[in-house]
């Protein structure tokens, strides 16, 4: 771990799962006010510094710690120790190279450290984070509380049940997703385990959904191309690896992509094939609501499967039966789906590191920091817009 930035997650107090969100104050003490709770597990925390408790209130002997954090919204506040997990380099906090997520108040901090001055940042702007070294796979982090019933958040709206609202989740989500996986109906690569990827949403070879593309486009063109692509059927049908170095194939489809039949047949085969399977056995029989949950379960379909470990694991880590009914089971969806984003963030950390990969890491993020900032019906920046990456996209009216 080299200069990894300290970063905290709020921990809570798993010991008493009716605690779902702690006070942040604007001191090293609990004399000090409220400036604004924050929930239990929110991730990614910068660590801007740390100060013994300024009334020596202590646990069995041992002194608080208080750490300043830094919030995806800009929001600045102390937490004490005991309620946090940090890792990454705390050396000028006064901890060492922490490793993994670790309970703070079992750390030991060199007080004799000076605490830095006010407004000194020792971590880089929230959403530029892909330099951060990520858990091993094997790390299994304090699994968060389970929450006490509750109906679902105040504010927090439902996915509006009409056919244009809809019609905007999906193609929002649909950008968001492109976004990701390359951004174009032509984007092709052939590097990794799906032997080809191609598309807007990189349809895979080895998966079985390039297939379906390729014959669903033969099937409705009459063009050259489409001609051409006929004779790779056999050995695409037969998922045969030695297509990733054809790059007479490669040409080819790159060409089909600037046919309308193939950029409809993309766009079909995502939909059919994983948007409509995933709202009808994951999405609805959870009751789960708001377009930012629609948009990020979308996503994971296509990254990590339909039928992902993702959704069984929040359920195992909350205590709910499987696919029960949000609200009805006593979990709220906001403390569901931050949960959710939380996990998935890990697994790509996880393989980040696993597969030598680092760019898998800021997926993950935009997804924790989409919900930290709360925007559940997906309506991006004031023009509409979110930044994936470096790539503006339109979520309000796509």
């Amino acid at each position: 771990m080299s200069n990894a930035p300290l970063t905290a997650i709020i921990r809570g107090i798993p010991e008493s799962p009716a605690i779902t969100e702690i006070n942040i104050r604007a001191g090293a003490s609990t004399n000090y006010a409220v400036l604004f709770k924050a929930p239990v597990r929110l991730a990614n925390l910068g660590v801007l510094d740390a100060r013994r408790d300024e009334t020596g209130s202590h646990h069995q002997g041992k002194v608080y710690q208080w750490l300043r954090l830094a919030f995806p919204d800009g929001r600045e506040g102390w937490a004490r120790d005991d309620l946090l997990e940090i890792y990454g380099d705390g050396t000028r906090c006064g901890y060492g190279l922490i490793a993994v997520p670790t309970f703070a108040f079992a750390l030991t901090r060199d007080e004799s450290v000076s605490p830095l001055a006010a407004g000194q940042h020792i971590v880089a702007p929230v959403g530029q984070r892909e330099e951060m070294p990520s858990p091993a796979p094997v790390i299994t982090p304090a699994p968060p509380p389970v929450p006490a019933p509750a109906p679902a958040a105040p504010g927090v709206p439902a996915l509006a049940a009409t056919p244009a609202a809809a019609d905007r989740v999906q193609k929002a989500a649909f950008n968001i997703t492109s976004a990701f996986e390359g951004g174009g109906y032509a984007t092709y690569q052939n590097y990794d385990s799906g032997i080809i990827s191609y598309g807007r949403f990189q349809f895979t070879l080895a998966a079985g959904s390039f297939i379906t593309v390729v014959k669903l486009f033969t099937e409705r063109s009459t063009s050259p191309v489409a001609e051409q692509l006929r004779a790779y059927l056999p050995r695409i049908s037969a998922r045969d690896e030695t297509l990733r170095g054809d790059m007479n194939l490669k040409a080819l489809l790159v060409q089909a992509a600037q046919e309308k039949i193939m950029q409809d047949v993309q766009d079909e085969v995502a939909v059919e094939g994983f948007y409509k399977p995933v709202v009808e056995l994951s999405i609805a029989p959870r009751n789960i609501q708001t377009p930012l949950a629609y948009a990020l379960i979308f996503d994971m379909a296509i990254q990590h499967g339909r039928f992902n470990h993702l959704l069984p694991k929040t359920e195992e880590t909350l205590g709910l039966p499987s696919k029960s009914r949000l609200v009805e089971n006593g979990v709220s969806e906001p403390v569901f789906i931050q949960t959710l984003a939380r996990l998935r963030q890990e697994n790509l950390y996880a393989l980040a590191v696993k597969l030598n990969l680092p760019g898998m890491r800021p997926r993950g993020d935009f997804w924790v920091n989409l919900v930290a900032a709360g925007d559940w019906m997906l309506e991006g920046d004031a023009n509409g817009n979110l930044n994936i990456n470096g790539k503006i996209v339109q979520v309000r009216n796509p």
